[in-house]
Order: C-alpha cells, then structure tokens, then sequence
C-alpha cells in the first residue's frame, strides 16, 4: 500500500497487522490465520509433536482435502504452551547472548581457518604445477635430444640429403671438365701458357670434388640398410604412461581415534604434533594400549605409511593393520588385527592367521619402519631398516573395513606416523 492507504486501513482496521515489506522476512509474517493451503482458519492450537502453530482444520480427525495432518499428534491449546515457550524464550535470550558475545571472534577464527585452507590449497596446486613443468621440460628436451640423435645415426650411416644432391650435379660436371680437358689438351700449344694452367688447375679441382662426392656415394650403405629402431616397444611405453598415471598423491594426515578416558584412566595417550600425527602413552605401564587411525583404507589400492619411533626402552610396539569398529579400549588386538612388534619382529593376527608371537627373522626395527598395505590382494609387508622383507601377511580378510593401528607397550612409549599415502592412485 502506499501511505495514504496505510493511514485509511489503520483507521478502519485498527487490529490489523501492517508490515513494511522491505523490513521484513516473508516466512516470518505472522498473521494470526493458518498457512495450510485450503484452510484460512484462525489459530488456536499447538502441536507439541512438530512445534508448530495450527488451526481445528490440522487437529480434524476427519482427514480430507488436506485436512487432519496433526490428528494424531500431541496437541494443546495456545494458553497451555504460553509458559514452556517463555521459559525457552528466556534460554535462547541467553544463548543469543553468548552467541552475539562470541559470534565475531568465532567468526574471525573461521576467516583464518579458512584462509588458511586456502593458502594450503594453493601451495599445493601450486607444488603440483612446478613438478609437472619440470617433468614436461625434461621430457621436451629428452624429445630434442632423440630427435638430433636420430638425424645423426642416419647422417652416420647413410650421409645426409645434400649427398643426393651433390651426386645429380655430377654428370654434367664430369662432362663439363671432361670436355674441357680435351679441348685444352688439343689445342696445348695455341693458347697461352697462363691460362691453360689455370684450366688445368680448375680442371684438377673439379677432379677432386667429383672424387670426393664419388667417395661418399660409395660409403653410404643402401645395399645394406637395416632399420633403426627406437626403444622402448609399446610394453615400455604403456608401463611409462602408467607410471605417470600414478606419479604424484594427493593425501590426508593420519588422525587417530581418541582415547575414551571415561572407560579406562589406566589406558591413556596423548596426541600432539603440528598434524595431530604423534602418539604418546600416558597411562599405566601395565598391559598393551593402541588406537586406530580414522582413514579408512579404500579397496583395491596400495598404501604406504612410516613409523618413527620417538621414545621407547623396549620397543614393544606393535604396528599394522586393524579392523574400524575396534575396541581401542580393548588389549586383545591379535583377534581383529595384523601387526608386528619392532622389538624381535614378532607377528601377531587374528584368524585365520593366528600367528600370535611368530618369530620371524625380519630383525629389530632401529628408529623406523615402514609398513605397505595392498588392498588389492589383502597383503601386508614392512620394510624394516631401508629393507623390503616382502610380504608377512597375505590374504588378509577385507571383508570388514580395516585402517592403520598402533599399540603401545610400556608407559612414555611415543611414535609418529609421518604420512599415509596411496603409492597407485
């Protein structure tokens, strides 16, 4: 309405309620009637059920053109909720509150959580760009290089095209000096002395180039040409093109499941490290105590991650492979997991394995070791002190899913997990 007829239909409706539409938000207009298409009845219940203002039209048992939608619903009139909506007015006065006290910092954080995702985000575009220009630089000078090789195993060989061109002009210069040679050989004593030795001179120069040019026809190999070949074939080729398929990986940190402290104050570690990425036993100094990592390892891919041993006196600690839904509260790990122990290289697994305390001789892991996980095949092997001792687990169930482990043996125990990567993406 204009404001002339906002001012008549205050005066000749004085209950009505009048909203200024560029104040307001539509879905908020209150109007004291029903929304529910069809029933433009006045409101006068609440149903407790949806939280939601309704009209005896939503509460009719007689469920007909829309009608009857909160029938079975707990419902109450208007007056009996006018206290429980207070005092939840009063709760989310309070909560506005705090939020207003507290929405600009939190809001500021998200900024710099978010500009810092960002600025990780492009750090990596722009790592991943200066690799690849490196990579096609190389791989454009490797192309310059075979191609000038190409020119000079042919030119080696079987000279070059100026040999071609060179030998068409031979005739017809043989012919020329042949001629020329007679002529001056008839005539010996009619022309004069200079410049018959000049012609001879020409003559002898002529001789040369031809034997030169003859020379080189005779040494270009035609009757025994063979053809040059470039290597790799096409299996070399296509495992090159796979390699670049699968060079690079883009990866998460690891992030360990936290210790539920509620359940066991005995069993306690802490995490800490830049990445969230280093685990370190606090509890008792009684009995083993491990998480799980919350990756899941996806089927049918490869996956390599490192360990580091910080600080441990034994170096009872188990490292491997363990299904999700473990109970990280739990010490009976061998039922669900595959591991190895660094001090002695014992394995331990659950069925059908059941290698719990196999002795193998893979030896004492010193400070690291790295551990490689085929999703493909279900087999599990470690690389202890910079050697691949091949596969100590195959045909691991992966029925279930399973995500990288560590238990801890002895109180301060402490190791980091430096990545996990995917080595065939």
């Amino acid at each position: 309405m204009c404001n002339k007829c906002e001012t008549i239909h205050s005066n000749l409706c004085p209950k009505h309620h009048i909203y200024h539409l560029e104040n307001k938000e539509f879905d908020e207009i209150f109007t004291g009637f029903c929304k529910e298409k069809g029933h433009y009845i006045e409101i006068k219940y609440f149903c407790k059920t949806h939280n939601q203002l309704c009209c005896a039209a939503c509460i009719s048992k007689i469920k007909e053109k829309g009608d009857g939608q909160h029938k079975y619903c707990e419902v109450c009139t208007i007056e009996n909720i006018k206290e429980e909506k207070k005092n939840k007015l009063k709760q989310n006065i309070k909560c506005l509150e705090d939020l207003s006290n507290t929405l600009e910092q939190s809001i500021n954080e998200l900024k710099k959580i978010f500009d810092k995702i960002n600025e990780n985000k492009e750090e990596l575009k722009n790592n991943i760009q200066n690799i690849f220009t490196k990579i096609r630089n190389a791989l454009n000078s490797r192309e310059d290089e075979l191609l000038l090789e190409v020119d000079n195993q042919f030119n080696n060989l079987f000279g070059n095209e100026e040999i071609i061109k060179e030998s068409e002009k031979l005739p017809n210069k043989i012919k020329i000096s042949l001629e020329k040679g007679k002529k001056i050989d008839k005539n010996w004593d009619n022309d004069e002395l200079k410049s018959i030795i000049q012609d001879c001179i020409n003559i002898e120069n002529n001789v040369k180039i031809i034997n030169i040019i003859n020379e080189n026809i005779k040494k270009c190999n035609y009757n025994n040409y063979e053809e040059i070949k470039f290597s790799p074939n096409d299996n070399g080729i296509n495992n090159f093109l796979d390699e670049i398929k699968r060079f690079g990986n883009v990866y998460n940190n690891f992030k360990f499941k936290i210790c539920p402290k509620n359940i066991n104050k005995e069993r306690l570690y802490t995490i800490t490290g830049e990445k969230q990425n280093i685990l370190t036993r606090t509890g008792s100094n009684s009995g083993w105590m491990g998480t799980i990592c919350e990756n899941e390892l996806e089927k049918s891919k490869i996956y390599k991650w490192k360990i580091k041993i910080l600080n441990s006196k034994s170096k009872y600690i188990m490292v491997g492979v363990n299904t999700i839904n473990f109970d990280i509260n739990s010490s009976d790990f061998t039922k669900s997991g595959w591991y190895i122990n660094c001090n002695g290289s014992s394995l331990y697994s659950g069925p059908p394995f059941n290698y719990n305390n196999k002795t193998t001789n893979l030896g004492n892991v010193k400070d690291e070791i790295i551990i490689v996980m085929d999703m493909n095949k279900g087999s599990l092997k470690f690389i202890i002190n910079n050697e691949d001792k091949g596969e100590s687990y195959n045909n691991t169930p992966l029925d279930k899913p399973i995500s990288p482990s560590i238990f801890l043996g002895s109180l301060n125990d402490s190791v980091e997990i430096i990545m996990l990567e995917c080595i065939n993406q």
